[in-house]
């Protein structure tokens, strides 16, 4: 009988097969300007590396390259992990698709099905964008000055350039209205740094962005270690109310989590809360029993 494979099984496989199709891809991408150069018989201008329009870029990317995969991969899960970071534009296609996804599924994070919402998010983003990628090309093709009547359009040009921005700012708004408190001193710390840069005429363009991002990435490192000490107390306060009732802390735990599987009509755990009090309360009572014995010995021995 063929055994089934578990979850770490899949995951193994699926990172397998992930890494070696982004290897390939990226072979590819690399070989782009490799073939460029052999085809029209030239070499590269290697000094363009050291000028500060390719460093600066070059500092940006370099610090998403190791943010992204950070941040995101726990979203978008092994799948999606690999077929967006292959197909690329996480920031404002992938990640956009995969929240209203999973936010449309009502699926808990980092369960099996959020991870299976999120791949066919990616997969369904990405076949989306390559159809209209091939549409536009198709245009291009038949209308050879369609690039430059876009670029003349009074209406277009402008915005194109508050794409980004338009993006995150949809997806933040949420949780804005969601936490207000968490979001107002982000958003004047933001505002104010803003309106300083265009006060003293400095024009930084996307680096707004990334000074916002970076201001949202601190306030979030301060509310999960506010959290954690929010939690440490409360797991304090457990252990002290299971002592009060003369029970483990697990127990108690067992208890309430029954408790709340038997509210919400799902049967989480095979014994009910009932059950789990008559067992805590026998437990408690041998323990009784069971000291009351020993002092009984230890006087006959006496």
């Amino acid at each position: 009988m063929k055994k089934l494979a578990t979850l770490a099984d899949q995951n193994a496989k699926m990172h397998l097969i992930g890494r070696l199709w982004l290897g390939i891809g990226m072979l590819l991408i690399c070989s782009i300007p490799l073939w460029l150069a052999l085809y029209y018989e030239t070499e590269p201008v290697w000094g363009v590396l050291v000028d500060g329009a390719v460093i600066s870029p070059f500092i940006i990317m370099a610090l998403s390259g190791v943010a992204e995969p950070i941040v995101y991969s726990p979203m978008v899960g092994v799948n999606g992990m690999y077929l967006s970071f292959l197909t690329g534009n996480l920031s404002n296609l992938k990640i956009p698709c995969v929240v209203k996804a999973q936010e449309i599924a009502g699926t808990k994070r980092g369960t099996e099905e959020d991870e299976i919402v999120a791949t066919i998010a990616v997969a369904t983003s990405s076949l989306v964008t390559i159809l209209i990628i091939a549409v536009i090309v198709l245009c291009l093709a038949v209308i050879p000055d369609l690039t430059q009547k876009i670029n003349d359009a009074p209406y277009l040009t402008p915005a194109f350039g508050c794409v980004v921005y338009a993006l995150f700012g949809s997806l933040g708004g949420k949780y804005i209205v969601k936490n207000p408190k968490l979001a107002i001193f982000p958003i004047v710390i933001i505002v104010a740094l803003s309106l300083v840069l265009g006060f003293v005429g400095l024009d930084p363009g996307s680096a707004y962005l990334f000074v916002g991002i970076a201001i949202c990435l601190i306030f979030a490192v301060l509310q999960i270690l506010r959290e954690k000490k929010k939690m440490r107390e409360a797991e304090e306060r457990k252990r002290l109310e299971a002592i009060a009732a003369g029970m483990s802390y697990e127990q108690l735990c067992a208890i309430e989590e029954a408790q709340k599987a038997q509210a919400e009509g799902r049967d989480a755990m095979p014994e009910t809360a009932a059950e789990l009090e008559e067992e805590a309360t026998a437990e408690m009572v041998d323990e009784i029993i069971g000291d009351i014995k020993s002092a009984e010995e230890h006087r006959e021995e006496e």
